[in-house]
């Protein structure tokens, strides 16, 4: 019983502060209390938002088919780049490229090398060009050797030579 009573209650409460709700913000607007004022704005809102849902959602209308536009001449892409040749060339020209998932190349150096120090440009068969950055230097007279360029610490590069059980230091300059 005591429930009933309850429901009846609320039912009158939430009937009686809809009809106190404004029925425009101007309303709201004109009462000077301002706790008053912000309980009619709360009212007003809520008002509008029930008879937003009560309203049935409108038919879409049908689309009206566009003529097809011009035909559009896509422009020439650059060619995708292999893992290989973006290895090391994020300070090159092109610093946005990722370097793929390599962490070492190997190929061989066009040429003959006697002394390998500072300053040395070593071209690969795949047409990279590294220099040499480190300050160590050695004598190994060797023609077309066998390298590896691993990567290191801190986005630097090391070259090794194979029969050779030091490594340089270098960077990619093409």
């Amino acid at each position: 019983m005591i429930i009933k009573r309850i429901m009846v209650l609320g039912a009158l409460l939430g009937f009686s502060y809809s009809i106190n709700a404004a029925s425009t913000a101007e309303d709201c607007a004109a009462i000077t209390d301002d706790t008053k004022r912000l309980k009619c704005y709360d009212a007003f809102l809520k008002a509008q938002k029930s008879t937003e849902e009560a309203k049935p959602a409108k038919a879409a209308k049908p689309e009206v088919p566009q003529p097809p536009a011009a035909p559009v001449k896509p422009e020439p892409a650059e060619p995708e780049l292999t893992a290989e040749e973006r290895f090391g060339a994020e300070h090159l020209d092109k610093a946005d490229q990722d370097n793929g998932e390599l962490d070492v190349i190997k190929s061989r150096a066009l040429g003959l090398y006697k002394s390998w120090d500072k300053g040395l440009e070593v071209e690969l068969e795949n047409g990279q060009v590294w220099e040499i950055t480190d300050s160590r230097s050695a004598y190994y007279k060797v023609k077309n050797p066998k390298i590896k360029v691993e990567k290191g610490l801190f986005g630097s590069y090391m070259l090794r030579i194979d029969g050779l059980n030091k490594g340089f230091r270098v960077k990619r300059v093409k």
